[in-house]
């Protein structure tokens, strides 16, 4: 299998080898293939239908490598942008298959010689083939519609052969969910291995530039950002419990952040939400009329590149009332939780952006938020 994927990634640099080049650039584009191999992570009593699975599959990426002296100086690497299609077969029939499109930033860090260090953070969407059905698939409890977020972090090593051909290996992590939209949504998560080729249109020699210590962040105030967010999540019919039914989670946040270097920020942040979904589950399974609003403190992460900021962070609540109502909601509303997301700077004081809270490991529900940053 693997052998055919390395046929594969040759056979499509004998076709983009001969794309133009363009001399003397300093954002040159970059065109990649690469293979996968790796194995499901059954990560709770819902997926161990999927243990020992080992899916694999093909990557194809156009991206920009960055590697002017403003963009080396501010991130100290050379950081590389792009969009990839990313293909995967599960090699299980209840899991079927996934196509997956992505945006991506990939920090290049040069170490000793030519070896570079790649980090990668990656965000889009995947179709995937199989999802629940109660009759058709009732084991799938990974994801219940075709359409699924996607999430993936690499890290690796490349390594030039001649001008134009970079080789490339790299340790990743795949996860795919709905966000909550759709139950059951248990996620699928998997680790693999990937080899591939870079192309790069002029060269994968880059350039070096006297180091420069660039300090003006030192001179940024922390500064306030008011948040208010959205989701349609999914709850249930009072009338029919075996249908579920369109509710919704509302909530606001208040954060402070301080910017630590040139691409890192550290927040402190509090929330607060009205979740429906839950208040369904309470008023038809137990009868419960106890509080279906949360709220929680939280501490993070942000990865600051040009308009785009991604957001990683721990949260505890320090309200919540929740029991263990059915065995779809049996591992959710832990004391803490995570929250990743993706913010784009529309002006100096508006973002937008997208987010999605999990509990352990379990997405409960992506949400569309509006952020007013006050200087």
């Amino acid at each position: 299998m693997l052998s055919k994927k390395l046929i594969l990634l040759f056979s499509l640099l004998g076709c983009i080898k001969s794309y133009s080049q363009k001399p003397d650039s300093l954002h040159q584009l970059v065109l990649s293939a690469r293979c996968h191999d790796g194995f499901i992570f059954a990560h709770n009593i819902h997926v161990q239908s999927t243990k020992g699975t080992y899916p694999d599959g093909f990557e194809f990426e156009v991206s920009h490598m960055h590697s002017d002296s403003a963009t080396v100086t501010k991130f100290k690497s050379f950081p590389r942008t792009g969009v990839s299609f990313t293909y995967v077969d599960f090699n299980k029939t209840l899991l079927g298959k996934s196509y997956s499109v992505n945006y991506f930033i990939e920090p290049n860090y040069k170490l000793a010689g030519n070896l570079t260090l790649d980090l990668r953070f990656s965000a889009g969407f995947s179709w995937l083939t199989n999802p629940h059905d109660d009759i058709k698939n009732p084991a799938n409890q990974s994801y219940s519609g075709h359409i699924n977020n996607f999430l993936q972090v690499d890290a690796g090593l490349s390594y030039p052969l001649s001008k134009h051909i970079e080789l490339y290996a790299m340790e990743n992590f795949f996860h795919n969910s709905n966000g909550g939209l759709k139950e059951p949504n248990a996620g699928v998560n998997y680790v693999n291995t990937s080899i591939g080729i870079h192309y790069f249109q002029y060269s994968t020699h880059l350039p070096q530039y006297k180091r420069i210590k660039d300090t003006s962040w030192r001179h940024k105030s922390p500064h306030l950002e008011v948040s208010v967010f959205y989701s349609p999540k999914e709850g249930y019919n009072k009338s029919d419990t075996a249908k579920q039914q369109r509710k919704f989670v509302l909530g606001t946040s208040l954060q402070v952040a301080k910017q630590v270097s040139n691409i890192d920020a550290v927040t402190m942040a509090a929330e607060v939400y009205y979740d429906d979904a839950l208040r369904s589950i309470k008023d038809i399974y137990v009868k419960d009329k106890s509080s279906a609003t949360l709220a929680g403190v939280l501490i993070g992460h942000q990865f600051l590149l040009n308009r785009f900021t991604f957001t990683q962070q721990l949260g505890i609540y320090i309200f919540k009332q929740t029991k263990v109502y059915n065995n779809n909601y049996q591992d959710l509303f832990h004391t803490l939780y995570e929250r990743w997301g993706l913010n784009y700077q529309i002006s100096n004081h508006w973002f937008a952006g997208i987010n999605l809270l999990a509990h352990k490991q379990i997405a409960d529900y992506i949400d569309g938020r509006i952020i007013y940053r006050i200087r």
